[in-house]
């Protein structure tokens, strides 16, 4: 049987040039800096061409690494990293949300020029198969601090997967507005921590607000600022259990501008202050299981 041959926005000839014998991994012991990338979902980044800089910690230090081709940056859940965009760049951004695969292609001309989403793509996650379990594998050894080598050949592995179920996709289970709005979801849950609208989401995926609003509307839960607030909130959460942060610090990684602001929509959402959470969560950490 013919093999199905690779869509022509998947960067074969890049991948099969400067295969991955590098993995830098991130950690989450310190705390993130301002504009980081902290999400609650793995990510395997690869550069194509040029230079990749980030901000990542390693070994308990906060530290600039400079990826090429043949390296790539894996991120567990929680973890963090913060690209520059100092340098040109070609980048593939393997995000792998609960219910789809996203993988995005980013072009990054220098500071003047940060960040130019040149095309994404997503589909259903399988739950059955090797790509699942090699996912776990990857955030198994980041979480024992696994042998280098086991990184690189896992995410060379893992990538193969990735490029098979692009090139042979299960049938899609659901509508096209509902495969878009789970690539929004997963867009919000990746970028919560800017300056976003409902008018810059929309443009990023080429639709008109309204047309937006009516997808959060038809086939979500809650709205479009409702699903956001949402998404911040958990955030906050997890910089209040496991951080140290001030309000301002944790109002800023949020996308918030200011302190009481948050305080206010946190209180309505969760009927507790910063503070009051923040204290019962701790106290839940220390406290003997029953």
């Amino acid at each position: 049987m013919q093999s199905t041959p690779s869509p022509t926005w998947w960067p074969e000839r890049q991948l099969k040039h400067h295969e991955v014998n590098r993995v830098f991994v991130c950690g989450r012991r310190l705390e993130p800096p301002l504009y980081s990338h902290v999400v609650n979902f793995p990510r395997l980044e690869i550069p194509l061409a040029g230079c990749y800089e980030n901000w990542i910690e390693l070994d308990g230090k906060m530290v600039t690494v400079q990826l090429r081709p043949g390296t790539a940056l894996f991120a567990a859940p929680n973890c963090w990293n913060l690209p520059t965009w100092r340098l040109n760049v070609d980048l593939m951004s393997l995000i792998f949300g609960k219910k789809h695969l996203g993988v995005s292609l980013v072009k990054s001309r220098g500071p003047d020029i940060q960040k130019l989403l040149a095309g994404k793509y997503s589909t259903t996650w399988p739950l059955t198969g090797p790509l699942p379990p090699m996912l776990a594998a990857l955030v198994e050894l980041q979480a024992v601090g696994g042998p280098l080598d086991a990184f690189a050949a896992q995410s060379r592995a893992l990538v193969s997967c990735v490029h098979e179920l692009i090139r042979q996709p299960a049938a899609p289970t659901g509508s096209r507005a509902q495969s878009l709005l789970e690539l929004v979801c997963v867009y919000l849950q990746n970028h919560y921590q800017h300056e976003i609208t409902r008018e810059s989401v929309a443009k990023e995926f080429e639709v008109s607000p309204n047309h937006l609003s009516r997808l959060f509307h038809t086939h979500g839960h809650m709205t479009f600022n409702s699903y956001l607030t949402h998404v911040r909130m958990d955030r906050a959460k997890h910089l209040l259990r496991d951080y140290n942060l001030k309000l301002d610090d944790i109002a800023a990684r949020c996308g918030y501008g200011n302190a009481p602001y948050f305080c206010l929509v946190f209180k309505r959402t969760t009927k507790l202050t910063p503070a009051e959470y923040r204290a019962r969560a701790r106290l839940a950490q220390t406290s003997p299981p029953v």
